[in-house]
């Protein structure tokens, strides 16, 4: 019985998230799968687009047949939230409009929605510029699942930015799948937020294709409790001159667990393409599992890459220096965490939102212990 509903139905997607040039198998970093019983799925009851939105932009919220375009989760899971969509849109912008406002679509998995499946896509035409900001919410106890799929092409000189906000309760199931093409000079920005759900993936791939075509994604995440969280992000080069920049930073607790792959892949063309990526984690117990696998494929001779990734305890000194200004030990490691999570939470452009997620995160820093030494 889940989420006070006796009908469910067999999730299997046996592989995932899978890293492009594989590892060694006993370190268990090429791929990942999700599988178990998951609530009914039925279309979504309720509102979940903003009232409020851009003019001279189009959006559909039927079924859109959009190009080919892979993601990075992979086709499993494409194939599963195409197949069982439960909701979604289509934003199209036209050549040389800029959205005067984002457009928002919030969706709440609970006893009305207990499995929520949405598939969108966003298409900037040439010179266009859109914000698309989504969040997922459910209540402290809700034993629902989600899954997502977001599909961005952004024209020659189009800006797509798109922010993804997931909030759902320690019961929930979760995965975000999104694909990202861009033209010439064509930006997708993402700003990802993985904060909740018991079991939470997220994977993105760009293929920049377009000369000076440009990846921005930024990450945060948070893992307490028995929290499992998986994340996979490749970066295509494929256009001269094409740029992509993925940062992430988290936060584990307790007996929480983390893989991260993060890979730049510059393909035989893309001269003078740079690419950087880094993670950051933050560890509080010993308990905790923290994998990450940056890398870098190159078939190409004149591009710049760099990948770093580090773990460990908070900094003596900044912690120190806090400390000799009447902080506590635990007041001091819970104002660095809301430190290193602002420059990220700061570019969510609606105050509301902005608030739900620093409290969401206040609370959960509300769990944390003094680490002994």
């Amino acid at each position: 019985m889940t989420g006070g509903r006796d009908d469910t139905m067999n999730l299997e997607l046996a592989q995932i998230n899978t890293l492009p040039a594989p590892t060694w198998f006993r370190l268990a970093m090429n791929d990942t799968k999700l599988s178990g019983g998951i609530p009914e799925i039925h279309p979504y009851q309720g509102d979940y687009l903003s009232t409020e939105l851009p003019r001279n932009v189009e959006i559909l919220t039927e079924p859109f047949s959009a190009p080919e375009l892979s993601t990075g989760m992979g086709g499993e899971a494409e194939k599963f939230t195409q197949d069982h969509r439960t909701c979604g849109v289509t934003v199209r912008v036209p050549d040389g409009v800029k959205a005067d406002k984002p457009i928002f679509l919030s969706f709440r998995v609970d006893e009305e929605n207990p499995s929520v499946l949405d598939v969108h896509n966003v298409i900037a035409g040439e010179g266009s510029e859109v914000t698309v900001v989504m969040s997922y919410t459910s209540p402290a106890d809700f034993s629902g699942f989600h899954g997502g799929m977001t599909r961005l092409y952004a024209a020659k000189n189009a800006v797509i930015r798109l922010i993804q906000v997931q909030l759902l309760g320690d019961g929930c199931v979760h995965y975000d799948n999104v694909g990202a093409q861009c033209g010439e000079n064509g930006t997708v920005t993402v700003i990802q937020a993985e904060l909740g759900g018991k079991s939470a993936l997220a994977g993105l791939k760009a293929d920049l294709q377009g000369r000076k075509s440009q990846l921005n994604l930024d990450t945060i995440y948070f893992g307490d409790r028995s929290r499992s969280i998986d994340i996979n992000y490749v970066a295509h080069h494929a256009g001269s001159a094409s740029h992509s920049e993925i940062h992430a930073s988290g936060a584990l607790l307790d007996e929480s667990r983390k893989t991260f792959r993060g890979t730049i892949d510059f393909l035989k063309g893309a001269k003078r393409a740079v690419g950087h990526e880094s993670e950051y984690s933050l560890l509080f117990s010993p308990k905790v599992v923290n994998r990450s696998a940056p890398l870098i494929l190159c078939a190409e001779e004149d591009v710049e890459g760099q990948h770093a990734a580090s773990a460990g305890k908070i900094d003596a000194n900044r912690m120190f220096y806090l400390m000799s200004r009447g902080l506590s030990e635990l007041e001091a490691r819970k104002l660095l965490i809301e430190a290193q999570f602002r420059p990220v939470t700061d570019r969510i452009p609606d105050p509301a939102l902005r608030d739900a997620v620093l409290n969401y995160v206040k609370e959960r820093l509300e769990a944390i212990e003094p680490v002994s030494e």
